[in-house]
């Protein structure tokens, strides 16, 4: 009688075991679309109490769904909402209700919503100063959006540089995805290498092992068109008039670029995203709509989600002011029939 109601108790208990490995395969969902994705740039990633020339409102979220796009990059300095008095570097509650506003709202409009942690400048210059403030962060962001859908997806953070670099950023990554995974086991995570997350630096990234993790690049390539006339970006403030019209060897250089990064990426088994790449509103016009479409056109021919920088400031196509859209830079990225 022992025997029998250990062999049963055994029986079920591999049953229960089979189901629950049945049960995580069949729940385990495809990435979400990332691809027609534009950033909401110069806005919540300013320093606290700075206002830069984006202001926030809700309303973008519908004007970006119906201009044709399917996703949202949210650039957010959480780290200046963080209390570093603490030890738990506890966030800013009434600035997280605005955040989680915002999320809603994008959500509400089925769009894709990137939460990209940016500008945290301070762990670029001192990394071992700050990477218990990085932490904390998404151990407080994972749990507070852990059942949230999966919509929203987690960049852990924009552009590694400097004294961040690729052997420290990897040790970091493990760090952070254990700490994301001990409250979420279900959102994206989209990490970078570092070098500005730059296609050069893919091949030292070490992703950690876990089975819903996105790679991401960036692409501004050739900077002195990309960045032509841009206050921004030193030296290239006082380029004017540099022209790419997308002739046979700056196609092919763009193809090659992309091209090495998907490779990367599939060597991995990881989804891409090109999370920013864009163009300065002084660039002369038609350059900027030949390029734009290169890359977009070169992306979907390599099965590679985009995310265009920005919205409404320098390398903006909406203008706040008349409340319109650069039609021709809207069609390069979303097609003419939306």
């Amino acid at each position: 009688m022992k025997r029998l109601s250990l062999f049963l108790f055994a029986s079920v208990f591999c049953l229960f075991l089979l189901a629950g490995c049945s049960t995580q395969t069949a729940e385990k969902a495809e990435p979400p679309v990332l691809t027609k994705c534009i950033n909401i740039g110069n806005c919540l990633e300013a320093p606290k109490g700075v206002s830069w020339d984006v202001p926030m409102d809700p309303s973008y979220f519908s004007l970006i769904k119906k201009a044709g796009f399917q996703c949202v990059r949210l650039p957010v300095r959480f780290s200046d909402y963080a209390d570093k008095s603490r030890p738990d570097y506890l966030l800013d509650e009434s600035f997280l209700k605005k955040i989680d506003s915002y999320i809603n709202e994008a959500l509400s409009q089925n769009l894709t919503l990137v939460l990209d942690l940016h500008h945290f400048m301070e762990i670029m210059d001192k990394p071992n100063d700050n990477i218990n403030c990085l932490t904390a962060i998404w151990d407080q962001l994972s749990r507070r959006y852990k059942d949230y859908p999966n919509t929203l997806v987690f960049e852990l953070l924009n552009e590694p540089q400097g004294n961040l670099d690729s052997a420290t950023w990897n040790t970091y990554l493990q760090k952070i995805v254990q700490t994301i995974r001990k409250n979420d086991t279900k959102h994206y995570l989209i990490v970078g290498g570092a070098n500005y997350n730059s296609i050069d630096s893919l091949p030292a990234l070490e992703l950690p092992k876990d089975d819903r993790l996105i790679a991401t690049v960036h692409y501004y390539e050739p900077n002195n068109v990309t960045f032509q006339g841009d206050p921004y970006h030193i030296g290239f403030e006082n380029l004017h008039g540099i022209t790419w019209t997308g002739k046979s060897e700056e196609t092919a250089y763009l193809k090659m670029r992309l091209e090495t990064a998907k490779k990367w990426a599939d060597a991995h088994n990881v989804p891409l995203f090109l999370g920013e790449f864009g163009i300065s509103r002084e660039a002369p016009a038609q350059t900027r709509v030949a390029w734009t479409s290169a890359v977009v056109q070169e992306c979907e021919k390599s099965g590679i989600s985009y995310g265009y920088w920005e919205f409404a400031s320098g390398f903006g196509i909406y203008d706040l002011g008349t409340s319109t859209w650069n039609t021709n830079m809207l069609n390069a990225l979303v097609g003419s029939g939306s």
